[in-house]
């Protein structure tokens, strides 16, 4: 009996030890709740209960309301996960402001801040992930307010005044992986202006929309994993070797909208990793043949478009032999010669010579694209476009456009309707929406292309004779000087101050 006893004392024992550590996995198993205060308590404010805290807004009101329903949060012990105070009168953020309050994502926007108290954000350092302080009027960076935010990944100072980043400016964001400054007043960055964060951790920054002059090398040739760097829309008229030392990581290179007027040799010799470079909207007539050297192993996407270039720049893009999009819209180039993508087009997928000069093509122009799916050739000067000219690409291609431009409705044409008839799978209505016209002259009409009246056209077989002879006298080479006919003369006077080497 004792033994019985015994052993049903140590059943009951189990059991009780079960139910308690039931209940202990319910307890930590169960998703934690979160309550709002009351509407009341936070007025002007509004509070919405998400899944990993509370998301709070204020609007339109002032630092005193502000405050009154930060003291109002101060009771709780509940996670803030938004803290968006947009549209306010905040010229001044008070020291302590959000002592006793755990906020992970703050955003003070367009709030005509302008002042950041050294310990209004020092409690928040063990929480805070993410900080926009964008669109105030801060004139430089608020670097002791800062100092404590070991946390942080992502520093938002968009569309401030900021006139200057001063040296260890952002000393104690270790560990910061996202830095934004777009488009603030910046002339100055000191060599040291970025000491203090880790460059193992930072993988982007953006300096874009300030007055920088030069590419601010010293400041940013420690940043060895950084993978985006953007610089566009400031002042800089010259880069050269050694400007981007340093940033071996590098996959992202934005310097478009700024004054530059030629690419010279070795200028990105450093990124041997980079796969996108945007040079677009600059004033560039001269790319040497040697400009992307080190580029030749990575660089997939290259924008040229917007510039002053005359000639599809071969000689430079000759290396880069995993070339995939190619962007040289609104330029002057006027002629495409037949070997203008020999040596580098086999992996281009896509292809923009939207808004050029462009009134030929050659018939071996488009011969070495043979991975080509998107051409534009939209806003040219293009009176024919022969079938033997696409029939390089006609197989590969999903997506044409040579809308607006003046061509004549012949039997050189009837590809382009066979082709949008053998559309499967790709972009048929959009491609099929599209208004791409040509005139017939006998008529004084317009057709669209894929309407052509061929019945009446008298086109026989695939009218190689015709389209030969049209193109017999293309210029062969002329970006590197060969002219032979008085059709490239009149081009050559058109360009003679051109670079293309």
């Amino acid at each position: 009996m004792a033994t019985a006893g015994g052993g049903g004392g140590g059943g009951v024992l189990v059991a009780t030890l079960w139910w308690i550590c039931l209940m202990w996995g319910w307890a930590h198993v169960a998703p934690q709740t979160h309550q709002c205060p009351s509407h009341h308590d936070l007025a002007p404010c509004a509070c919405t209960v998400k899944k990993n805290g509370l998301d709070l807004l204020c609007e339109f009101t002032d630092q005193q309301h502000i405050t009154h329903a930060m003291t109002a949060l101060k009771g709780s012990s509940e996670v803030i996960f938004y803290l968006k105070l947009r549209h306010n009168s905040l010229p001044k953020l008070q020291d302590f402001v959000f002592l006793g309050l755990d906020i992970r994502h703050l955003t003070i926007h367009n709030s005509s801040l302008a002042v950041v108290e050294e310990s209004s954000l020092s409690s928040l350092g063990k929480g805070l992930t993410q900080l926009d302080l964008s669109q105030n009027g801060l004139i430089s960076v608020p670097s002791a307010a800062f100092r404590n935010l070991h946390h942080l990944l992502i520093l938002n100072l968009n569309h401030n005044r900021i006139t200057a980043i001063h040296n260890k400016a952002f000393e104690g964001l270790d560990t910061l992986e996202i830095l934004t400054l777009y488009e603030n007043k910046i002339m100055t960055i000191e060599s040291d202006a970025f000491k203090g964060l880790d460059n193992r951790k930072l993988k982007r920054l953006n300096l874009g929309g300030n007055e920088l002059q030069s590419v601010p090398t010293s400041a940013l040739s420690s940043f060895d994993m950084l993978k985006k760097l953007e610089i566009q829309e400031n002042l800089i008229s010259e880069i050269s070797e050694g400007d981007f030392q340093g940033l071996q990581s590098l996959d992202s290179l934005i310097l478009g909208h700024n004054q530059l007027m030629e690419v010279p040799a070795r200028a990105f010799s450093h990124l041997n990793l980079l796969n996108s470079l945007e040079l677009d909207g600059n004033q560039i007539t001269h790319i040497h043949s040697e400009a992307f050297r080190g580029l030749e192993e990575n660089l997939q996407y290259l924008r040229l478009g917007d510039n002053n270039i005359h000639c599809v720049p071969s000689d430079a893009l000759r290396r880069l032999h995993r070339l995939r999009h190619l962007d040289l819209r609104s330029n002057n180039i006027s002629v495409v010669p037949e070997d203008a993508f020999t040596g580098f087009g086999d992996t281009i997928t896509f292809l923009n010579l939207q808004k050029n000069d462009i009134r030929t093509i050659p018939s071996l122009a488009f011969e070495n694209l043979n991975s080509l799916e998107t051409l534009n050739l939209q806003n040219n000067k293009l009176k024919h476009i022969p079938e033997e000219v696409m029939e390089p690409i006609v197989d590969t291609l999903r997506n044409i456009d040579i809308m607006d431009n003046p061509l004549e409705c012949d039997c050189t044409l009837r590809w382009y309707r066979e082709w949008l008839k053998n559309l499967r799978d790709k972009d048929d209505d959009v491609m099929t929406k599209k208004r791409t016209l040509c005139t017939m002259t006998s008529e004084h009409r317009e057709y669209k292309l894929q309407e052509l009246p061929l019945e009446r056209m008298n086109c026989v077989g695939k009218n190689l004779e015709q389209t030969s002879s049209s193109n017999a006298a293309e210029p062969r080479g002329f970006c590197t000087g060969t002219v032979t006919t008085a059709l490239a003369t009149v081009a050559v006077a058109a360009v003679s101050s051109s670079y293309c080497l």
